[in-house]
């Protein structure tokens, strides 16, 4: 029983520590962001204070004028992160099906984010035209390969003890799928789901920036070329904050599926 315990207290002890750093950075972080602008540290036509944003997105929100751009922009994040993890997955399932042409694309997946893909925006304009459809294609072309990626490489690491069981059992490819691979996979493979959000939310609100005419990218835009710093800020701080509050919801979900395997 000693022994457990001097094995666990280290790493408690270690993992407070983490958390306090954490909190440090954070706190860190928002004085600056409210303080360094009221100090005169930074000047106020860069950066305002943040109880300055909070007050400003609180104005837009209660208004209701801020509702149609967010809307709008998680609108196009998520049906192209949705089409991007259906199509992942299924991209990596059939890479570790087929292992010769997993070794035939791996150097162009592990090369893809060198591609300047914002270039070929003009491309994608003049064969589908204006409107959400090149801002969605951008925004799953930024999101998928790293699912891919993340898909392919957590289902080959399934312990091979688990696998042959399904053999034995002789089970089929798809319930090899549902029965032995996703169930060990799913926890890690939320790794991947949570990158290709973030990438899905900044292919769309780049691509807002020059292809849109509404949302967050687009008043983000709009606010900096009128000199709206305030209203450019509250946009940007609701970004952020759309981005934290998917990505904690992934962690949650993520952090329940492997306490479920772990048991």
């Amino acid at each position: 029983m000693s022994e457990k315990r001097l094995a666990v207290g280290p790493t408690l002890s270690r993992s407070r520590k983490i958390r306090v750093v954490q909190l440090v950075v954070v706190f860190g972080l928002v004085g600056f962001l409210e303080f360094a602008p009221k100090l005169g540290w930074i000047g106020r036509t860069t950066l305002i204070p943040l109880s300055a944003m909070v007050g400003e997105l609180a104005g837009l929100i209660s208004s209701g004028e801020i509702t149609p751009h967010l809307v709008r922009t998680f609108g196009a994040v998520l049906g192209a992160f949705v089409t991007a993890t259906i199509a992942g997955i299924a991209t990596g399932i059939v890479l570790l099906q087929y292992q010769s042409l997993n070794d035939i694309l791996e150097p162009y997946l592990l090369i893809y984010y060198a591609i300047p893909f914002f270039a070929f925006y003009p491309l994608l304009v003049a064969i589908v035209g204006l409107g959400i459809l090149p801002i969605l294609l951008i925004a799953f072309g930024f999101s998928v390969v790293i699912i891919v990626t993340n898909t392919a490489s957590e289902l080959d690491e399934i312990p091979e003890q688990y696998v042959q069981v399904g053999r034995d059992l002789n089970l089929t490819t798809w319930q090899m799928l549902r029965y032995v691979y996703f169930p060990a996979a799913v926890p890690y493979l939320f790794t991947g789901l949570k990158l290709g959000f973030i990438y899905s939310l900044i292919g769309t609100i780049a691509s807002e920036f020059i292809l849109a005419d509404g949302g967050l990218g687009w008043l983000i835009s709009f606010n900096y070329n009128n000199f709206n710093i305030e209203g450019m800020y509250a946009a940007m701080l609701l970004a952020i904050l759309l981005a934290l509050a998917v990505n904690g919801i992934l962690s949650y979900l993520e952090n329940r599926l492997y306490r479920r395997v772990r048991k």
